[in-house]
């Protein structure tokens, strides 16, 4: 029992690991009719052997995520710095973008720039865009008939935020076609800055030592998370299924548990750009 508990948990942190080889650098609502373009950038920053373990979900209009996945990646293979598009049709979006589509077909990209839109990994949340149950009509990530993409070293994150993304607000790319469905990104005021997210995430070296937690084994219903850097902490925590319980955006250094049952469970904390995984014990 306890050798299954532990594969389980190592199977956890490979999951928690792994869902970082992809994110989500940008979405677009084109200007041609029916708001072609439609589509979803997505940057490659580790090599992966296998697309099919990340899947999407899109959240329109408001709606709440059903928690899975309901567009699966097919097996394909793809190197560190590939972008992959996907998007409703290949014509229009050749047409206005220069350049064909990888994939297309599925709903999941048929967004109109103010819904959410989930990136999975093996089932599990990897990252996002746009708020869950929230109609992002005037919200400040309201991207109708524009664009949004995520700015250099952000992401993946489970919690969308402001800060990570640049949006060119809505009915940026009014005026875009030509009347002859003629327009192109190139000849538009508000070029969407396809192919231009950069990291450097993968290659820096992170001290996981920087974080102390305590007290861990707690029975307090709280933990403490203290770091030796400056900037804002985000905590998600995982249960041994990969089910995430608790997502926070740390005030101050004390994060409540007391949801919590009594077991183990994986604590992801993110500082700026960087990430690190801790275990965490409830009694």
């Amino acid at each position: 029992m306890i050798k299954l508990y532990f594969s389980l948990l190592a199977f956890v942190i490979t999951s928690l690991s792994f869902g970082q080889d992809l994110v989500i650098s940008g979405v677009f609502d084109g200007p041609l009719p029916g708001g072609h373009p439609k589509g979803i950038e997505l940057h490659v920053i580790k090599d992966i052997p296998d697309l099919s373990v990340y899947g999407l979900e899109k959240a329109p209009n408001g709606a709440m995520s059903i928690g899975s996945q309901a567009y699966t990646f097919p097996s394909d293979s793809y190197s560190k710095g590939d972008f992959i598009y996907i998007a409703v049709e290949t014509p229009m979006f050749t047409q206005y973008m220069g350049f064909a589509p990888t994939y297309t077909g599925t709903s999941e990209v048929d967004h109109n720039g103010d819904d959410a839109i989930l990136l999975y990994y093996n089932g599990a949340l990897a990252d996002v865009f746009g708020e869950v149950g929230t109609d992002g009509t005037g919200e400040f990530w309201d991207s109708v008939d524009g664009w949004a993409y995520r700015n250099a070293n952000s992401g993946p994150n489970t919690s969308f935020t402001e800060e990570e993304w640049t949006f060119s607000g809505p009915n940026a790319l009014d005026g875009c076609d030509l009347g002859d469905d003629s327009g192109t990104n190139a000849g538009c005021a508000s070029t969407i800055p396809v192919g231009t997210y950069a990291t450097t995430l993968n290659s820096k070296s992170f001290n996981t030592n920087v974080f102390k937690i305590y007290p861990n084994p707690t029975s307090r219903g709280y933990v403490n998370i203290t770091s030796q850097n400056t900037g804002i902490t985000k905590v998600g925590v995982f249960d041994i299924l990969g089910k995430q319980v608790i997502s926070r955006t740390l005030l101050n250094s004390r994060l409540d548990v007391s949801e919590l049952k009594a077991g183990m469970y994986l604590m992801k904390i993110t500082q700026n750009t960087t990430s690190v995984t801790k275990k965490l014990v409830i009694q």
